[in-house]
């Protein structure tokens, strides 16, 4: 049976042990990470059968809805087998006060047959790493290869870097470059990536140049999948390629581990090619989007 759970009503521990033991379990759906992304987080659980949805909600104009906090790329059902009858029941239960869904669904998820809302296809690329760096590099493109010796001689690597020095950069450069982060997305990715790195699975590292720190990424590893995060990019360390070290130097770290590297895709085709330089391949998921309002109020939007 399906059950709605409050915020307060929601056992941490119970829904991490649970999320552990699902095949498709990702790290945006720990319990911790969603207290810090998406306070106030409800849930639906299946105990009997173990499946899980985050329900990630806010209110605006006196209307609550589902909406995907920002740096989450993808929540929705877990469990461990999926088929289209459960996304069904799990998309019908969701409570009747969320009149306006508009979330990402992960990619092991099954379309329905017949959907309800509009299910819009999204780009993730990810790829495994069970061999030697020097195999993986081999299958590099060509053009990155060159950057990537260009970048190695004219930048220094830096290991541990704080979230507060990664989001400053962050801030100005990329999250600048893309309009700004939404209201209180800074402070809750600032949060989450400093837990990470106390916990273990958070790290960031950093390119210099002339002693000044011109791009970082931040990853997270955990559930045999290593998530890259976030970036941040200035001019200097564009034009000195500092993300083709940066990125061949996270890849490299984890050669041989059988790991899942996740470049947390992208709809822009620029950045989709980038990341296809290194290896990786293509798979989708979806955002699903789902007005049951009334009009004149269906027009609204997040």
């Amino acid at each position: 049976m399906i059950r709605h759970l409050r915020n307060e009503e929601i056992d941490r521990q119970r829904w991490d042990r649970l999320l552990d033991q699902c095949p498709d379990r990702l790290w945006y759906a720990r319990s911790r990470v969603l207290d810090r992304m998406a306070p106030g987080w409800e849930a639906l659980i299946d105990d009997q059968l173990g499946i899980l949805m985050p329900l990630t909600w806010r209110r605006k104009w006196g209307i609550h809805y589902l909406y995907n906090p920002y740096g989450v790329q993808q929540l929705g059902v877990f469990n461990a087998n999926h088929d289209p009858d459960r996304t069904t029941a799990f998309l019908a239960a969701v409570p009747g006060r969320f009149r306006y869904i508009d979330i990402w669904l992960n990619a092991a998820m099954a379309r329905p047959a017949d959907p309800k809302g509009a299910w819009l296809p999204q780009v993730n690329q990810t790829m495994i790493v069970p061999d030697d760096v020097d195999s993986i590099r081999g299958r590099y493109a060509k053009g990155h290869l060159r950057n990537l010796r260009k970048s190695g001689m004219s930048t220094e690597f830096q290991e541990g870097i704080d979230a507060t020095t990664f989001m400053d950069l962050f801030e100005r450069t990329t999250g600048a470059r893309h309009g700004g982060l939404p209201a209180g997305a800074s402070a809750a990715l600032r949060s989450t990536m400093a837990d990470a790195l106390d916990e273990g699975t958070g790290r960031i590292t950093g390119s210099i140049k002339d002693g000044k720190l011109v791009a970082a990424v931040c990853t997270i590893t955990w559930g045999g999948r290593s998530i890259l995060l976030k970036s941040a990019n200035t001019p200097e360390g564009q034009s000195v390629n500092a993300m083709f070290y940066l990125y061949d130097h996270w890849i490299a770290s984890h050669a041989g581990t059988k790991t899942s590297l996740d470049f947390a895709g992208s709809n822009t085709p620029g950045v989709a090619r980038f990341n296809a330089g290194f290896g990786a391949v293509e798979s989708t998921y979806f955002r699903f989007r789902w007005n049951r309002l009334p009009w004149p109020m269906n027009h609204f939007r997040t």
